[in-house]
């Protein structure tokens, strides 16, 4: 059966879970409680993405600034492509800390050339809500309207629309996030899959839809030959008693992948088998981690980006069904959500305030031995100074651990799932000490709601992990 995989898994991309025979792995592991997520793994063609794109093109026509905001899958696949061009105006947006948004906008000098993309499958996602109508506010002040339907659009799965409506996006035009206007590819699948990637894109090509038909069909080409070696890759590991993967992203001094390659392979195998330890590390060259990777010899880095992303899809696809793991469910993610619920009805109060060398020793009285891995997790807008300075010193202080930083809350999105049945980690979660709540055109409440929103998903976090975590403000 193992060589038959590439078959059993496009015939699972074409079927219900009720039509589907029994006997194909996939219908254990590739349905969500018996929804469809295998839309990825289905051939497209050009011509359905040109057609969505000319659907919103008078949309984008005459803006030179766009934002993507999103969690996890709904954007992070976006930042990879965005390194591989200068001087494009395209930002992505998803951290509730007020300096993302400072950030993004100290580049904006014309509003009423801007447009605003949110982008939820669900269209209920917390901070991207959130952030929506932030952003909302802040051209609704600039461009003196109260609605700004011209300069702002939401992808998301057709049957949410109507939950979009709910929230209050009544007069704002929506979009379909697949070509085909399904809704069945989740979002650490969506790119290269779907809109989220060819929409950027094309505007990355300055809207030429024939470079863009030219990478289009050129990566799909090349999708038999990728299946094939991901299947051989997925044989090779196939016996291994945990998933710790050193993923090779060929772009080492360049950490815009590490988010996205993370999330597939954290949320995809992360909890789901007792006693399976799940640990990625993009590019980590040091013993202990298995390389997997795409070995081909591609000349367009877009190409060659989109052919990384279908090649690790198609792997955690076949790894999977040889260790019979449902890779597209994440239910622990739900365990945190719950509890955020309960705690946004209270005061986020009680987060104690550490200086560096006591945060140490704090975490040097609570590693077991067990503890393979500390994963920092910073909930603000961190900048790449702070991250790596964090990892040195944690580095120099535990030689015998391998620490990674994170940020949350895009951490809860690619890597909470893992987390939760983690016995081989221990999670250090810090709060900024402070957060700026002035924005030119922002409510200061608003921007308040979404720092206290920050801190009660860094608590119920620590509370769900309570065994593996603490706590922390901490200033940078």
């Amino acid at each position: 059966m193992d060589s038959e995989l590439k078959k059993l898994l496009a015939e699972a991309a074409q079927c219900s879970r009720e039509d589907l025979n029994s006997s194909n792995p996939f219908a254990e592991t590739g349905f969500d409680n018996g929804k469809k997520r295998l839309g990825w793994a289905r051939s497209n063609d050009f011509s359905s993405i040109s057609n969505l794109l000319k659907r919103l093109l008078s949309l984008v026509e005459g803006k030179e600034n766009f934002i993507f905001i999103g969690m996890g899958g709904s954007v992070n696949g976006i930042k990879p492509l965005l390194s591989l061009f200068e001087n494009k105006k395209i930002f992505t947006l998803d951290n509730l800390d007020p300096a993302a948004i400072k950030d993004i906008a100290s580049h904006i000098e014309d509003w009423s050339k801007t447009l605003v993309i949110p982008v939820s499958k669900s269209g209920t996602t917390k901070e991207t809500q959130l952030l929506a109508h932030t952003l909302k506010e802040k051209l609704s002040s600039e461009l003196n309207i109260s609605v700004p339907e011209n300069n702002l659009f939401w992808l998301s799965d057709p049957p949410s629309f109507t939950k979009l409506d709910s929230l209050g996006w009544q007069k704002v035009r929506k979009f379909p996030i697949q070509f085909d206007s399904e809704d069945d590819i989740g979002g650490r699948f969506s790119c290269p899959n779907t809109l989220i990637f060819a929409l950027p894109l094309f505007l990355l090509l300055n809207k030429d839809f024939d470079s863009l038909g030219r990478i289009y069909n050129e990566f799909f080409s090349l999708r038999e030959t990728i299946s094939g070696l991901s299947l051989s890759q997925a044989l090779r590991y196939k016996d291994k008693k945990d998933a710790l993967f050193a993923p090779v992203t060929g772009s080492e001094n360049n950490r815009s992948f590490f988010p996205w390659i993370t999330q597939l392979f954290q949320e995809s195998l992360g909890s789901k088998l007792e006693n399976f330890c799940v640990k990625t590390i993009p590019d980590y060259r040091e013993s202990g981690l298995s390389s997997v990777g795409l070995q081909m010899s591609i000349e367009d880095p877009v190409v060659l980006l989109m052919a990384r992303m279908y090649f690790f899809q198609l792997f955690i696809a076949f790894f999977s069904a040889l260790k019979r793991i449902n890779f597209v469910s994440q239910n622990h993610v739900e365990k945190y959500k719950s509890r955020m619920r309960q705690l946004e009805e209270e005061e986020v109060n009680g987060i104690p305030s550490l200086d560096l060398d006591s945060l140490l020793n704090k975490v040097k009285a609570a590693l077991r031995p067990e503890h393979r891995f500390i994963e920092i997790v910073l909930y603000w807008h961190a900048g790449l100074r702070t991250i790596n300075e964090l990892s040195r010193v944690f580095g120099e202080n535990f030689k015998d651990k391998r620490n990674l930083v994170c940020i949350g809350s895009d951490w809860n999105h690619q890597s909470y799932q893992a987390a939760f049945g983690d016995k081989y980690t221990f999670y250090v979660l810090l709060t900024a000490s402070s957060y700026d709540s002035r924005i030119k055109g922002i409510p200061s409440a608003k921007l308040s709601e979404n720092v206290k929103t920050l801190k009660v998903i860094s608590k119920a976090t620590h509370l769900t992990l309570s065994d593996k975590s603490f706590l922390f403000s901490f200033s940078p």
